[in-house]
């Protein structure tokens, strides 16, 4: 039984992309690399049909964000966990360790302060409650809090289970 060969467009239809995403998606090593050398009857490039397939059917889908972490909360649901949640579980652990349990939001400011001087690699935390930086920073306190690694006020961070705080670390 022959191989059968599909060109690029035929892979990019199959696939319900355009034939430049296709493309691109070869170029960076994130669809099948064509079979060597080039068709005889055409003199272009093509792919395994069966393993364009193959890659197709394992795709995550249109707009997945395969990127993206998520844990159960202590309610049973999902709580999304961003690079600013680890980034302050880390600073919280950290602070912890030195610390008590009981942290200062303006200690964790300082530490993230300190960890981060230069703005264009992380900004610290600004003392301004509007600004971005703040608002990501209350986004991931109250994500540590539905996972039930802390509790927290206007004021103060109480870490209850440093185990959840550690797992998120280590992501």
């Amino acid at each position: 039984m022959s191989q059968q060969r599909w060109t690029a467009e035929q892979c990019a239809a199959h696939a319900g992309i355009a034939t430049s995403t296709w493309r691109d998606y070869v170029a960076d090593h994130r669809a099948p690399a064509p079979l060597p050398g080039y068709d005889p009857g055409t003199g272009r490039k093509t792919w395994d049909a069966v393993t364009v397939r193959a890659w197709h059917a394992g795709r995550p889908g249109q707009g997945a964000r395969t990127e993206l972490t998520y844990l159960p909360g202590t309610d049973g649901h999902p709580v999304f966990v961003s690079a600013a949640t680890i980034t302050t579980a880390t600073l919280l652990r950290d602070l912890a360790r030195a610390h008590a349990t009981t942290i200062t939001r303006s200690a964790l400011r300082q530490h993230w302060a300190e960890r981060f001087p230069d703005d264009s690699h992380t900004p610290p935390l600004p003392r301004r409650p509007t600004t971005p930086a703040t608002r990501r920073i209350n986004t991931a306190l109250h994500a540590l809090d539905k996972l039930g690694a802390i509790r927290h006020d206007r004021r103060h961070i109480t870490i209850t289970d440093h185990a959840i705080l550690t797992q998120i670390t280590t992501l």
